[in-house]
């Protein structure tokens, strides 16, 4: 659903969702993500998880109570691509044992750097980098032929 820095931060979230019938639970990873992935500052290691089926209904509740969604979702970590509060950090897999420590081998020597990664449209962004600009749309004149018969 979101993820946050802080544990603080992640539990008013978790109340608003309890609180609207949504089994919201608090998941912590800054201590996976400083003995497995190597982490000296945890970041975005706090997640609030619904279950699947009431994401949606979590997603609505806050859309109509929009005044609420800010207060809770102001300390989350967003995507800059797409604005996003389902972010992972660092960017690599936690289902699979292979793909994880190859990544980690990668990074230990420095041939790969930690990552934050957007979960709703895949976007990748150092920590620290800045909104990244916006792909320009091209405007194209298509001049259409009339068919002849």
């Amino acid at each position: 659903m979101a993820s946050f820095h802080t544990l603080a931060a992640a539990q008013g979230l978790t109340q608003f969702l309890r609180g609207e019938g949504i089994a919201a639970e608090v998941q912590d990873e800054r201590r996976l993500q400083k003995r497995w992935f190597f982490v000296r500052n945890p970041r975005a290691g706090v997640h609030v998880r619904v279950p699947e089926p009431a994401y949606h209904y979590a997603q609505n509740c806050l859309q109509m109570d929009p005044t609420t969604a800010e207060r809770c979702l102001r300390q989350a970590v967003h995507c800059p691509s797409c604005g996003s509060s389902r972010v992972q950090f660092p960017q690599m897999t936690r289902k699979n044992i292979l793909p994880t420590l190859v990544a980690q081998v990668l990074m230990l020597t420095g041939f790969m750097e930690q990552e934050y990664f957007c979960e709703a449209c895949h976007y990748t962004w150092r920590p620290g980098a800045r909104r990244h600009r916006a792909l320009r749309t091209v405007k194209v004149k298509v001049k259409v032929r009339p068919r002849s018969a």
